[in-house]
């Protein structure tokens, strides 16, 4: 089922929105929103949360949870010989092929969960967050585009 996980502009409380669900208001703070979730099956071409087109996937996995993995593997190395990293790396691929992608918004960070993958949307881009976060890429950032 398609999903929208975004935060409340007003406390800033992570808020979940299911596909065909009403808008409500803000669960935490009671802030109006009229944040509703696509209908199942469309595809991402905007956030629903804000508007914005600018979008990239990624794999919805835990950051946190994978490098835990990996200083788990590190720390076993002088007992395994180095397999334990071996180990690590074979799960890594295995949590790659087997999690699906999800749609996220450069300029919010609205996470479109459930969704259709959008062939026209591109994978994180560090120059383009930059200019959402910072108004600028670094210096020499964007030759890799032209």
């Amino acid at each position: 089922m398609g999903s929208v996980h975004f935060l409340c502009a007003k406390c800033e409380a992570r808020l979940a929105r299911e596909a065909g669900g009403p808008a409500r208001p803000c669960e935490f703070c009671g802030e109006p929103s009229e944040v509703v979730a696509p209908p199942e099956n469309s595809v991402i071409d905007h956030c629903a949360a804000c508007g914005h087109i600018e979008l990239y996937f990624q794999k919805d996995f835990n950051r946190t949870t994978g490098i835990a993995l990996v200083v788990l593997g590190s720390i076993f190395v002088p007992w395994t010989y180095g397999l334990s990293l071996l180990g690590v790396t074979i799960l890594d691929y295995i949590v790659w092929k087997i999690v699906k992608n999800v749609i996220v918004c450069y300029r919010c960070q609205a996470v479109h969960r459930g969704y259709p993958e959008n062939p026209a949307l591109k994978p994180f881009d560090l120059a383009t967050h930059d200019r959402h976060v910072y108004g600028a890429a670094p210096p020499g950032a964007e030759e890799a585009h032209r």
